[in-house]
């Protein structure tokens, strides 16, 4: 009777305490193992404006910048070229905005309607060093609109402050032949 009763003394101890290999780690206790919150990635408002004006107008794709702004899929295109200033979750700096207008695969003769666009943001702000995608439609004009729309949008390819690639907006504005124009990207990062 003592060798039972010890037995299961036994047994009930073994079974009850904790292993050694699990002490430390949290298993075993009832404790879950929790990530460490400071390292993951948070979401935060990503807001830009551009002030820029178009200083440049050449057959084909654009050549400059990183990103989308080499895409001609039709085969049929031309490259504006536009410089200004950003100002917003960037910073503030200079920019360049690289825009290729694939004709080729738009309107097809009608009077209004869009062109497939794409294009590259380059930003060299005080805060951040980006490099911005864009895709959407350009040339959205008629006969009855003064400006042309472009609209699409944006993805973060570079930067130096926010997760690349996590970065995604909306972006758009008018441009013009001859005038400074606004263009907004707007959105959420992952810093």
């Amino acid at each position: 009777m003592k060798f039972r009763f010890l037995m299961s003394a036994m047994l009930a101890a073994a079974f009850c305490a904790t292993p050694t290999w699990a002490a430390g780690t949290g298993f075993g206790n009832g404790q879950e193992v929790v990530p460490d919150k400071t390292t993951a990635p948070k979401p935060s408002n990503y807001s830009i404006t551009l002030s820029i004006a178009r200083t440049g107008t050449a057959g084909g794709p654009c050549t400059g910048g990183a990103g989308l702004a080499d895409n001609c899929p039709s085969g049929s295109c031309s490259c504006y070229t536009f410089v200004g200033t950003a100002t917003g979750s960037a910073g503030n700096g200079p920019v360049t905005f690289y825009w290729t207008d694939d004709f080729g695969d738009g309107r097809d003769g009608y009077e209004s309607g869009c062109d497939p666009a794409y294009g590259d943001i380059e930003i060299a702000g005080s805060k951040d060093v980006e490099g911005i995608g864009f895709i959407g439609a350009g040339r959205c004009d008629s006969g009855f609109t003064p400006n042309v729309f472009l609209n699409g949008g944006c993805y973060l390819g570079s930067t130096n402050v926010f997760t690349v690639g996590g970065a995604i907006a909306t972006c758009g504005g008018n441009v013009t032949e001859t005038a400074k124009t606004k263009f907004t990207i707007k959105g959420t990062a992952l810093k």
